[in-house]
């Protein structure tokens, strides 16, 4: 099983943001992936954290991977991705192109944990003060 945390990370006051993803792969091996994006707040640098998430694991299951478990600390990713539906238009936007891709995935779930326990947090802040 694949495990996939991501998180995202804004600085309001200079308008900074990044998400980070950490991923161990059913052999046991890390992955970390940081990107820079653009977001307003936090609740929209989360959806494009899954985003990323999921498009990693499309890569890892094209290299054979079949079971993902993602992890997410933002309760409204949970929800939306559980539900299929988004409130906010812009989170609307941003999810239907994923949910038909997080569809596809052999076997894909997602579970809201703690910040405490979401290993992409500090990977996102990392990123955020490297950018």
């Amino acid at each position: 099983m694949v495990e996939l945390y991501f998180d995202g990370a804004v600085r309001p006051s200079n308008d900074d943001a990044a998400v980070g993803i950490f991923c161990k792969n059913s052999a046991g091996q890390v992955i970390e992936r940081t990107f820079r994006i653009t977001a307003e707040n936090n609740h929209e640098a989360e959806f494009q954290a899954f985003l990323k998430a999921v498009e990693l694991a499309e890569e890892l299951a094209a290299q054979g991977e079949s079971v993902f478990s993602f992890r997410t600390d933002s309760e409204a990713v949970s929800l939306a991705v559980e539900r299929e539906f988004a409130k906010n238009k812009g989170s609307k936007f941003i999810l239907i192109r994923r949910f038909e891709r997080f569809s596809r995935l052999p076997l894909a779930f997602v579970k809201w944990i703690p910040r405490s326990e979401n290993k992409a947090d500090r990977v996102a802040k990392e990123a955020l003060n490297d950018f």
